[in-house]
């Protein structure tokens, strides 16, 4: 039984490659094509400290918990557990902020859907017609064409793969920061690229000037004018100086006087333009010094506060993007759902929940909403089943009648004048009548 379990299982892990294999993978792939612009994203991502706290800062930010509104809000919960859709959502987070893409392929058990793999966006091709209809989608790793979904458009390229299937339908592709048409979507890395290549160049000459700094220059005067000083002397004190390592000691007469050359006699300041680079890259990056721990909010400082909720609006707008295209690919495309069934993000601080449930509260407070609408405000998870509240207007109306009936004062039953005294058909001047009005065919 175990090796039909491992078979299913190998069955279910889909059929796009995660490995690069043969020796290809020692190549590297030239900087003018896409795959090697994506290696040099991936590249900056992994060796420079700013760019990897900006890509996972906006990458913790945007995956918040999420919940499930719709007529199948039930069954997309259960299968969002089997999946681990949270571990999903984060890594296609952190692909779409590197590449500006993310590849899913969709794994099927029958027709249910038991995983979503995430692809390699170095690897991936996308075919589409002049009208931007998508025909197909490719793997292909150094230059082994590996498998094909759909058509290149080719027939000959076409037959060039080792593996063809014929749907498209198991290939997702999100795409983050596109602009008209665009095939494929844009990294956030992209704009960084001169900074950070000249921020590499300038860490790289920090580090010479600081090992010079260590071990700084020494100019030795030797002799004086009253008792010069003969060559034996200099080339000693010389063979002296160059033997000189950091932490060593040196003793000299009288007539040696050694000077340090400080730091900044040794070039520019380039605090500043290292500075300056640091401030590109975050401004690129649209997150804030301070949450990269590299600034310190002081008390009373209001820029660092509007700079936070810029930043929270440009989470929103990343989380809006990915709501979008996970319900008409996923939810919708992939027949899991209607296009009634919406997923939901939580907030993603504390202050932004107590702002609103504090704005609710005064509202209910002062008369401006009712319990039961303030409650239907609420995430789906805080409501409560709530009595319905009357129409306010009809509290005004003491003794509201039942069942719609109309008030006491509105019913028509009983005359509002008695003895209806306009009627010409009756009279007063009956002696039998005490003074009421009766009808005039009435006898005396």
């Amino acid at each position: 039984m175990a090796i039909f379990d491992f078979m299913k299982q190998k069955k279910e892990q889909g059929v796009a490659l995660v490995k690069t294999p043969g020796k290809h993978e020692e190549e590297q792939p030239s900087p003018d094509t896409r795959e090697g612009i994506y290696q040099l994203f991936l590249k900056f991502y992994e060796s420079i400290p700013m760019v990897n706290a900006i890509v996972n800062v906006q990458a913790d930010q945007v995956v918040q918990d999420y919940f499930f509104e719709g007529p199948n809000d039930e069954k997309l919960k259960e299968w969002s557990d089997l999946v681990n859709l949270t571990t999903f959502f984060h890594q296609m987070t952190k692909n779409l902020l590197i590449y500006g893409n993310c590849y899913t392929e969709v794994v099927k058990q029958g027709d249910k859907i038991v995983k979503l793999k995430i692809l390699d966006s170095r690897w991936m091709d996308v075919y589409r017609t002049e009208t931007g209809r998508i025909t197909g989608y490719s793997q292909i790793i150094g230059r082994k064409r590996l498998v094909l979904w759909g058509t290149t458009g080719n027939k000959q390229k076409d037959q060039g793969f080792t593996k063809k299937i014929s749907k498209i339908d198991s290939i997702v592709h999100f795409k983050h920061n596109i602009i008209g048409s665009d095939k494929y979507g844009r990294s956030i890395i992209a704009p960084l690229i001169p900074n950070l290549q000249s921020k590499i160049v300038m860490e790289k000459d920090l580090g010479k000037l600081l090992e010079k700094y260590i071990a700084p220059l020494i100019h030795a005067t030797v002799g004086s004018d009253e008792m010069p000083a003969q060559d034996t002397a200099v080339t000693d004190v010389a063979q002296s100086l160059h033997n000189l390592h950091k932490e060593s000691e040196i003793a000299t007469s009288h007539l040696v006087k050694l000077d340090v050359l400080d730091f900044y006699s040794k070039g520019m300041d380039i605090s500043e333009p290292m500075q300056h680079i640091d401030r590109q890259i975050m401004a690129g990056g649209q997150t804030p010094a301070i949450l990269l721990g590299l600034q310190q909010q002081k008390a009373g400082d209001k820029g660092a506060e509007v700079q936070l909720r810029a930043f929270g609006r440009h989470i929103k707008s990343i989380q809006r993007d990915i709501k979008v295209q996970f319900e008409d690919l996923i939810i919708v495309g992939q027949e899991l759902g209607t296009p009634e069934d919406k997923i939901i993000w939580e907030k993603a601080e504390e202050r932004e929940w107590e702002s609103d449930i504090d704005i609710l509260r005064g509202m209910v407070t002062d008369g401006m909403l009712t319990p039961q609408k303030a409650n239907d405000l609420l995430p789906l998870r805080f409501r409560e089943e709530l009595p319905e509240m009357p129409d306010p207007m009809e509290l005004q109306n003491q003794g509201f009648p039942e069942d719609g009936k109309p008030r006491p004062t509105q019913r028509k039953t009983e005359p509002k004048v008695k003895d209806n005294p306009n009627n010409p058909q009756k009279t007063t001047k009956n002696a039998k009548s005490m003074g009421r009005r009766v009808d005039r065919s009435t006898k005396e």
